[in-house]
């Protein structure tokens, strides 16, 4: 279970302007809530939560890295990882969930 790839990938990736008008729409972001709601609360927290039974990151904490950028999330989600579920995202699920996490983070 090696994640360094995956954490270096989203080092070395840059912001696109396209991906940040995503996390401004209200509706995208409330879209990626639900989500969020449904794929992921089984092991990720949102908004600043603290569980001490949960060792995956909280999405706010994700989204206010500042390498974390709707690229990173794009390719970070579309890529498989040993200690993740293997979802298949479709690109409109990803710009969701990506607005998601970028508007917890203050983006």
């Amino acid at each position: 279970m090696n994640l360094r790839p995956a954490l270096l990938t989203l080092l070395l990736i840059s912001a696109t302007g396209a991906g940040a008008q995503a996390a401004q729409n209200p509706a995208l972001v409330a879209q990626g809530r639900l989500l969020a709601q449904s794929l992921c609360a089984d092991c990720h927290t949102f908004g600043g939560e603290t569980r001490s039974d949960r060792k995956p990151p909280d999405f706010a904490a994700v989204g206010a890295m500042p390498q974390t950028t709707p690229l990173s999330l794009r390719v970070f989600l579309k890529s498989p990882h040993a200690s993740m579920p293997d979802l298949i995202l479709e690109a409109a699920q990803i710009d969701a969930l990506s607005a998601f996490i970028l508007d917890l983070g203050g983006k």
